[in-house]
């Protein structure tokens, strides 16, 4: 039976605190009031992260909990002041020179811009990602709103690839970097290489001086770019929150969206001592 003592959290956003589905949907993409309120306790105790897919813009607002925001798969990393005092900037991190994440900024903008304009894409959604200056680094090409996941996401795939290739093999080459998901209605397009496997490296790197170390790392994820993360955590959940999405995880527990509360109540309640017992009785 496993026994571990939790020094911190990490989590996914995206299809982890808040369902896959409701995402993109204004009214309901926030994480739940309970959900929120257990994870801003935990905080008071120990250091709660979020390593996401998105940017800082979007995530700053919506996890006021966090200590750490690892951004667009590691590509920046923000360090947050104490959450009971107003929030603000105490450091941040590029994992490349930004004369690179400017090269590539506009091979992302032409891409962005090919998609609008083919006619077969014409119902697809653009998420735009910037770094805190202002400088775009990622997109998020998504249908998860539209009802036939697999046909647009094949034609979607197919599509990517062959105008990524042309960039790689253009006069002035782009290297830009794909990050593709077997179930997920969306696919990410960033300036450099990234994982959440080197995300988890520096934010653990961060919290050395509290003592955290990778074994006490508790890590919640729903998606195949969860997969480094998990690896390199000492406890690795992964969460349920639609049917229709059925990827490989290489979590070592699993655990549907609906008992992610009541998990993370009694992990608090147990004073953050990780247990079997806390997580085995749940269905998924």
């Amino acid at each position: 039976m496993m026994r571990q003592r939790v020094l911190a959290i990490m989590s996914d956003f995206d299809g982890t605190l808040v369902p896959t589905a409701k995402v993109k949907d204004p009214k309901t993409n926030a994480i739940p009031n309970d959900l929120e309120a257990v994870l801003m306790k935990a905080s008071t105790k120990i250091p709660i992260c979020v390593i996401s897919s998105k940017d800082f813009e979007f995530l700053r607002k919506k996890t006021t909990f966090a200590q750490v925001l690892s951004c667009m798969m590691g590509i920046e990393t923000i360090i947050m002041t104490n959450p009971e005092s107003p929030r603000t900037i105490k450091k941040s991190l590029l994992k490349i020179d930004r004369t690179i994440i400017q090269e590539n900024s506009k091979a992302l903008q032409d891409i962005a811009k090919e998609i609008t304009s083919h006619k077969d894409f014409s119902n697809v959604t653009i998420e735009y990602k910037h770094t805190t200056n202002g400088t775009l680094a990622g997109l998020t090409v998504d249908w998860r709103h539209l009802s036939d996941w697999s046909y647009l996401g094949e034609a979607m795939r197919h599509y990517i690839a062959r105008t990524t290739t042309t960039l790689r093999k253009a006069p002035v080459p782009a290297d830009v970097y794909v990050q593709e998901y077997s179930t997920h209605p969306f696919l990410d397009i960033y300036c450099t290489e990234c994982n959440k496997g080197q995300a988890f490296d520096i934010v653990v790197s961060e919290l050395a001086d509290a003592g955290v170390e990778s074994s006490g790392v508790l890590y919640l994820g729903d998606s195949e770019n969860d997969n480094p993360a998990f690896r390199k955590a000492g406890i690795s959940i992964g969460v349920h929150s639609d049917s229709r999405l059925t990827p490989k995880l290489d979590s070592s527990y699993f655990l549907s969206y609906r008992d992610l509360h009541s998990f993370l109540m009694k992990l608090t309640e147990n004073d953050y001592l990780f247990t079997d017992e806390l997580i085995m009785d749940r269905k998924i």
